[in-house]
């Protein structure tokens, strides 16, 4: 499934992680699933944790409880509801398979929500606060208040939805393959075909200039139906994405699209 689902060898298990979301605690949950579930979200908060520089040693508080806890106190940015609700409402309203979710979603390696929480964690084990600082080439990076050793300070950079200048571009352009890549499963269409009518709608490019018929290998009127089918499957796996109607990540969903396009095609289209 590729690198945003680095966890599964550890994924808890459907039933597991829908009585989670029925309790919201992993020790409420059935011994067998409390195990599985505990495996995974420490595996996935330690190995954030340790990406931060902070020795796992220092960590007293549990990392469970503290997920648990997160996901019943923090609200979501768009909804104003507890996460756990707002998760819980886009996996059945939107059919969002609970392996992808988690795996994706939570654990994601470019972009997952364990990012934020162990961001919050390190805080409260720390008494930190985190922000951000310019360097001399104008670029940000997230750092640690009262920190102390500069070099231990340095850590991933976080979301940061007021600034989106200060983002790390690495987990959007993850986000924007996750979505070319589920378009095409979800259209059953070819991957390359998905990247060109992406790239197509967005620069206005007509459908039937000879180039791109013969690169999808199909007639007008198919060529415009499997348009209508990515656009709508486009749309709807945009709303999985949080930053996705931002003009930096219609950039970057771009340009990983042309980075799909053959050589020929790119220099027929004048892809720079």
């Amino acid at each position: 499934m590729g690198e945003e689902f680095a966890w599964n060898d550890r994924y808890a298990g459907d039933d597991a992680w829908a009585e989670w979301f029925e309790i919201c605690s992993v020790a409420g949950c059935r011994p067998a699933f409390a195990s599985r579930l505990r495996e995974q979200i420490s595996s996935a908060m330690y190995a954030r944790l340790a990406r931060a520089g902070i020795p796992r040693e220092d960590a007293g508080d549990d990392p469970v409880a503290f997920f648990d806890a997160y996901f019943r106190l923090k609200g979501s940015r768009e909804k104003g509801k507890p996460l756990k609700l707002y998760f819980a409402h886009r996996i059945k309203d939107e059919g969002i398979a609970m392996v992808d979710f988690v795996c994706g979603t939570l654990f994601g390696s470019g972009s997952g929500r364990v990012r934020d929480i162990v961001l919050d964690w390190i805080a409260v084990i720390k008494g930190w606060k985190p922000r951000t600082v310019a360097g001399e080439d104008g670029s940000r990076r997230l750092v640690w208040e009262n920190a102390g050793d500069e070099s231990l300070a340095a850590v991933e950079q976080a979301e940061e939805p007021e600034s989106f200048d200060f983002l790390d571009e690495e987990p959007l352009r993850a986000d924007a393959e996750q979505v070319l890549a589920a378009v095409a499963r979800r259209t059953r269409l070819a991957s390359a075909a998905v990247a060109l009518l992406v790239y197509a709608t967005s620069h206005d490019i007509a459908l039937t200039e000879p180039c791109i018929l013969a690169a999808l290998g199909a007639g007008k009127s198919q060529a415009y139906a499997w348009r209508e089918k990515a656009v709508n499957a486009l749309e709807r796996e945009l709303r999985g994405v949080e930053l996705a109607d931002t003009p930096l990540f219609a950039r970057i969903l771009v340009a990983s699209a042309a980075a799909h396009l053959p050589r020929a095609l790119r220099g027929e289209l004048g892809v720079e």
